[in-house]
C-alpha cells in the first residue's frame, strides 16, 4: 500500500505569511514537500477523519444504540477537532510537511470495511514512518528560521498517517494505548526567499558537519520548553558550531595574511606558531577568530557586541556548571538565539552563497 504522512507546526515568531498568498512552497523532493500555509484543514481532511474515528472508537461508537448515525457523529467530531486546532494555531503561519511512499500493511481479522475506508488496528508502523523524517524536519526548521532576525520557535499542531489500498480506499490503522508573557514579532516571508530556504535546507539535510548543532537548535526551538533546557541546548549548539568551524576558518585566516618579507620563512614561523598553539586556544579566542573570518564585512561595533554577548552567555554557562544559583526567568535566551542564528546563517551562506538576513545583521 501507499502511506501518506502529514505533520504540521505553527511557526511562532520571526516568520509571517505574505499578505497576498495562502501557500508558499519551500522545498520538495521525490514523495515529500514542505510548505508554509495559512490553513491546513483541506490538507488534513482525510487524516482528520482517521483521528476522529480513533477518538470515537475509544468512546465505544461501534457498540449498540448510540445517538445519531456513525457518519453524523463522525462529522461532529471532525468539526470539533478542526475548531480546536484553529484555536491552537491562531493566526500563526503553519509549516506543513507531506510525504508518501510504499509500506507493508497487515490487515487483521478486526478490519472493518466501510464505503470509502477500511478501519483496522496496528496494521503498520506509524512511528517508523515518522522517525525517518525527523532529521529532515530539523533541517527545514533551521533553514526557515535563518530567514528571520527574530527568534523563531515551532510547536507541533497536528500529525497524521494513513494508507491507501489498490482500490483507492483509505486505510486507517488505529493505535489504542494506555510562564511568562512575551511579545511575538514576525515579518511576512518574502516569496523570493523560498529559494534561499530551499538552498539552506538542502545543505542542512544532507551535510553531517553540523548534525548535532541542527538537532540542538530544533530542541531549543520547541515552543513551551523550559528556559533552562532552551539555554543549555542553545549554548551546546553554539559551542559545537564554533569548534566545528574554527579549524577551517583558522586555515583561511592564516592563508590570507599579508607577508611582505621572506614569505617562505615567515610561513614556516607561522606554521610553528600554529603547532605550538594547537589545542590551546580558549573558546573565546576561537569565537573571535570565527567572527572575524565568517563575517569580514561586519561593523566593528557589531563584532564587539557579538563578542560581549558571547562572553556573557559563556559566563552564565560556566556559573551553572559550577553549581551557582541562577534566575531561570532572566536567562539571556533571546540573545543566545540571535547569536546562534546569526552565525549559523553566516556559515550556511558561506557554503551555499545564499543571502540571509541574520548573517548581514549589524
Amino acid at each position: 500500500m501507499t502511506y501518506t504522512h502529514l505533520c504540521a507546526w505553527r511557526v511562532i515568531g520571526g516568520i509571517g505569511m505574505p499578505s497576498d498568498l495562502d501557500t508558499v512552497t519551500l522545498a520538495s523532493g521525490e514523495g515529500w514537500s514542505y510548505s508554509l500555509m495559512r490553513d491546513i484543514d483541506k490538507a488534513f481532511a482525510v487524516s482528520d477523519r482517521g483521528a476522529a474515528l480513533a477518538f470515537l472508537a475509544l468512546q465505544g461508537i461501534f457498540g449498540p444504540a448510540k445517538v445519531g448515525t456513525l457518519e453524523e457523529r463522525l462529522a461532529e467530531e471532525i468539526k470539533e477537532l478542526q475548531e480546536a486546532r484553529r484555536n491552537k494555531t491562531g493566526s500563526y503561519p503553519i509549516l506543513l510537511f507531506a510525504a508518501t511512499g510504499p509500506v507493508d500493511v497487515t490487515l487483521g481479522n478486526s478490519a472493518q470495511q466501510r464505503d470509502e475506508y477500511v478501519l483496522t488496528f496496528d496494521a503498520f508502523d506509524k512511528a517508523a514512518i515518522r522517525q525517518r523524517f525527523v532529521r529532515q524536519h530539523r533541517a527545514m526548521q533551521l533553514a526557515l528560521a535563518l530567514e528571520s532576525k527574530a527568534r523563531v520557535r515551532f510547536d507541533e499542531a497536528t500529525v497524521g498517517t494513513y494508507c491507501t489500498n489498490a482500490d483507492g480506499h483509505t486505510v486507517y490503522s488505529l493505535s489504542i494505548s494506555g510562564g511568562k508573557a512575551e511579545i511575538i514579532v514576525a515579518s511576512p516571508l518574502d516569496p523570493e526567499a523560498t529559494e534561499t530556504v530551499a538552498q539552506r535546507f538542502e545543505l542542512l539535510s544532507t551535510s553531517t558537519k553540523l548534525d548535532s548543532a541542527v538537532r540542538l537548535y530544533a530542541d531549543m526551538a520547541i515552543y513551551g520548553r523550559e528556559p533552562f533546557r532552551v539555554f543549555i541546548s542553545g549554548w551546546a549548539a553554539l559551542e559545537i558550531l564554533i569548534n566545528k568551524t574554527f579549524k577551517e576558518l583558522e586555515e583561511r585566516f592564516f592563508s590570507t595574511l599579508a607577508i611582505p618579507h621572506q614569505p617562505e620563512m615567515s610561513a614556516k614561523f607561522l606554521a610553528a606558531v600554529r603547532r605550538t598553539m594547537e589545542g590551546k586556544h580558549s573558546l573565546i579566542d576561537r569565537f573571535t577568530l570565527v567572527s572575524s573570518v565568517l563575517l569580514p564585512k561586519q561593523a566593528a561595533e557589531a563584532a564587539e557586541a557579538d563578542l560581549s554577548a558571547f562572553k556573557l552567555i559563556k559566563k552564565l554557562r560556566d556559573e551553572i556548571a559550577h553549581g551557582s544559583t541562577f534566575d531561570e526567568g532572566g536567562m539571556p535566551i533571546d540573545e543566545l538565539s540571535d547569536l546562534l542564528l546569526k552565525y549559523l546563517a553566516a556559515d550556511t551562506e558561506r557554503t551555499t552563497g545564499a543571502a540571509s538576513a541574520p548573517a548581514s545583521a549589524t
